[in-house]
């Protein structure tokens, strides 16, 4: 369930939400990426290990949501979303990484964070629905103090997540526009692939 979900939302969804940015950017096409693949070019490797990449990271998610389903806010129904939020403010802030060239490469790059933090969402949506189908929560035995710091131990976390996110968002916007494109890892700007000696 987890490793579907992952697929899905991470791995085929990160390939749409690439194709959106490079349409939406097509003046960088050819440029090389901080992953070192050519902006415009779809291909099958690339897409098979997106889905891949996809599929690990929803198996742990999957895993994750199972241990932390039970002080997630709300109805049952809500806490596929709630775990989406949890996890963008979280793990999600590996992605967002201000020395991560390509934010500086794609434009508006509001829309790119963006982008990708839907696919958080998206992924807490599915794994909650599926996980809920076919391991339903069972009856816990109350234990209020327990459940108030674990909760407490959550939303503490999420709030800080949230001030992260807000400031390399910030970050990123000063720095969107300034490369071209990203050559090894991130270490800086080069020319499109085009203009590279054979």
């Amino acid at each position: 369930m987890g490793a579907l979900s992952g697929a899905i939302s991470a791995g085929a969804g990160s390939r749409i939400v690439m194709r959106i940015i490079a349409l939406a950017n097509p003046d960088s096409d050819g440029a090389f990426t901080d992953a070192e693949a050519t902006v415009g070019e779809i291909t099958f490797d690339g897409t098979m290990n997106l889905i891949l990449l996809g599929t690990i990271a929803g198996v742990m998610g999957g895993a994750a949501y199972l241990g932390v389903r039970r002080w997630l806010p709300g109805p049952a129904s809500w806490k596929g979303l709630a775990y989406g939020v949890v996890s963008l403010l979280t793990v999600g802030q590996l992605l967002f990484d201000t020395h991560n060239a390509d934010f500086q490469i794609f434009e508006p790059v509001v829309m790119v964070i963006a982008l990708f933090s839907v696919l958080f969402l998206v992924n807490g949506l599915i794994v909650g629905a599926l996980v809920d189908r076919f391991h339903r929560e069972p009856a816990y035995r109350a234990s209020p103090r327990v459940s108030r710091a674990v909760t407490g131990v959550l939303a503490l976390v999420c709030v800080l997540g949230f001030v992260a996110h807000a400031i390399t968002t910030v970050q990123m916007i000063d720095d969107e526009g300034t490369c071209i494109s990203a050559l090894g890892g991130g270490a800086g700007c080069a020319v499109r692939a085009g203009d590279l000696a054979p």
